[in-house]
């Protein structure tokens, strides 16, 4: 266990450590001032024998050094029947903007009683219907 003691540590170690104190100082075990201290050393801390050291007075809880007890920083999952992607998202607004403007179209051809006034309406059909 002597050699463990010059293994680096990375972030989820000093997240650790940094939890541990924050117990210590609920517990009244350290006073504020000791205990920015301590989380100033376990910041600078490189290898578990410098986050040791910041624990040597205290008792349990310490830093966790095992991948198996670290909590991993994984990020939620994601349903696969939930796509938020903006195609996705737009997808509805552009349906809907394409019908109002039918409407339109519709509307300004029986005012005027000109039938090219349906020639848009007729081209957002086409695009629409090409871009599915």
């Amino acid at each position: 266990m002597a050699g463990s003691a010059n293994i680096r540590v990375g972030s989820a170690e000093r997240e650790s450590a940094l939890h541990a104190l924050a117990e210590h100082l609920t517990a009244d075990r350290l006073d504020v001032a000791e205990y920015e201290q301590r989380c100033a050393a376990v910041t600078a801390a490189r290898t578990r024998a410098d986050l040791l050291a910041v624990f040597d007075d205290l008792p349990v809880p310490h830093p966790k050094w095992d991948p198996e007890e670290l909590e991993p920083a994984t990020a939620p999952e994601q349903s696969p029947l939930i796509d938020n992607s903006p195609a996705r998202l737009s997808r509805p607004i552009v349906l809907a903007l394409g019908a109002i403007m039918i409407v339109a179209a519709v509307v300004v051809a029986a005012v005027t009683t000109t039938w090219w006034a349906l020639l848009p309406a007729l081209l957002i059909i086409i695009v629409m219907f090409l871009t599915n």
